[in-house]
């Protein structure tokens, strides 16, 4: 088991690494895509066909939000929205053959640049860096839905 100053140090890292990449994604790079973007784009392509209100539940920001960047994103051709089968009423949106590209191309574009940034590293050594991080996430994870379960007692007899 590591020990609490460890730990300490570990969350400051952590938090140097989020700092760190919220500025590179604040950094344009050629023909870039706004965040929001990919994150909405990104979003619908891991998961799949979602409605607007699961989108903005993900992302956790306001549907109104989410609305409107849609509508910019479908305008661009970068998403797509049909009925739901399920309730003709609601809508699901995708992304767009184009809304791919797009993905792909921001992708390759910021894969680019972490190559050029970690020029001296090696691919073991960053395949190293990827599992531990993995375990690392899995770690945290797994230790917040073990807090966030209840925990079951047994009734205390009435004295």
């Amino acid at each position: 088991m590591i020990t609490a100053a460890t730990a300490d140090e570990l969350l400051d890292v952590l938090r140097t690494i989020v700092r760190a990449s919220r500025t590179a994604r604040q950094i344009p790079l050629e023909e870039d895509l706004p965040a929001w973007t990919v994150a909405v784009l990104s979003l619908l392509a891991r998961e799949g066909e979602q409605r607007l209100g699961q989108v903005a539940a993900h992302l956790e920001v306001d549907p109104s939000v989410v609305s409107r960047q849609v509508a910019a994103l479908e305008q661009l051709g970068l998403v797509t929205r049909r009925p739901d089968p399920a309730d003709g009423r609601a809508q699901l949106l995708a992304v767009s053959e184009a809304g791919h590209v797009a993905l792909a191309e921001y992708r390759a574009l910021r894969a680019r640049w972490v190559a050029e940034a970690l020029g001296d590293w090696d691919d073991t050594e960053v395949a190293h860096l990827v599992a531990r991080l993995d375990q690392l996430v899995h770690d945290l994870h797994h230790a917040v839905t073990e807090r966030s379960q209840p925990v079951l007692r047994a009734p205390q007899p009435a004295s």
